[in-house]
């Protein structure tokens, strides 16, 4: 009884620490139509890429329990919002237990988008969920960022290569658009991030290439919005953007790399802060 006492006690503290519930700052979809050559790209509106994302308003379809923020953004995302980046930093440490119905209280939300979100963070690895322990968090270690990063270029480099020979106009219009966004934030702005490097890997026109990325983007998503929120200006995309029309594969994959490996210097940089 002590000892869960203790666990409890612990868990709380690190929840209060980590401030109230917000809804995922993201631009909803009508804020900035694309209005493409081909195939609009797809600002996340199933479950695995609204997971990576944390999309705003109208992304998401209604989960099982209806919960949703006032916003309209379903509370498991939120919760994921706030969760992921604590664990990937070390507020919430390696072996702490989360909680459900902790966590729900604290949040004030029902147990289940906090299941769900302990479910997708099981998934990406953050946590393990054993009988009768309930959530553990795994977290990641320092050689773990370092090959999201070092996988990140692989795959991304690769990626806007291939996109110099196919981005076209509206392409470039939409990238420009969502720069813009950035740029003029004045708030946490991950989402609109993660929703340019997908546009980058959707132009490469390689599913499987795409299927790959998008199995680590939630993970990346986290990533950046320790790193977007620590550096504003790692984020400005316009060298990327002028490559990619002056189709030129090489440069944008080299600046790519420079961009990509930035993030990993202040990743890095944060967490040794830790």
């Amino acid at each position: 009884m002590v000892a869960c006492m203790r666990v409890r006690r612990e868990l709380s503290d690190r929840l209060r620490r980590l401030g109230p519930l917000r809804p995922p700052p993201a631009p909803a979809l009508e804020h900035f139509p694309y209005h493409g050559d081909g195939p609009a790209p797809a600002f996340p509106d199933s479950p695995t890429e609204a997971q990576a994302t944390g999309q705003g308003a109208g992304a998401f379809p209604h989960d099982s329990n209806g919960d949703h923020h006032a916003n309209g953004v379903e509370l498991h995302h939120a919760v994921l919002a706030l969760l992921r980046p604590a664990i990937l930093i070390g507020d919430l440490p390696n072996g702490i237990r989360l909680i459900e119905e902790e966590v729900a209280a604290h949040l004030g939300v029902s147990r289940g988008p906090v299941r769900e979100a302990l479910g997708i963070l099981r998934d990406e690895g953050l946590v393990t969920i054993a009988p009768r322990r309930g959530a553990v968090v795994t977290g990641l270690r320092p050689d773990d960022v370092d090959d999201l990063y070092d996988l990140r270029i692989v795959l991304e480099c690769h990626a806007i290569r291939r996109a110099a020979k196919e981005a076209g106009p509206r392409d470039l219009a939409y990238l420009r658009g969502l720069d813009a966004m950035m740029v003029a934030a004045s708030r946490p702005f991950a989402p609109t991030d993660i929703a340019f490097h997908r546009h980058v890997l959707v132009l490469a026109r390689q599913d499987r290439l795409l299927a790959a990325w998008e199995r680590i983007a939630g993970i990346i998503g986290g990533l950046l919005a320790v790193t977007d929120t620590s550096r504003p200006d790692l984020v400005r995309h316009a060298n990327l953007i002028a490559a990619l029309e002056e189709r030129d594969g090489d440069a944008a994959a080299a600046m790519m790399h420079l961009h990509i490996r930035n993030a990993h210097r202040i990743m890095r940089g944060v967490l040794a802060s830790r």
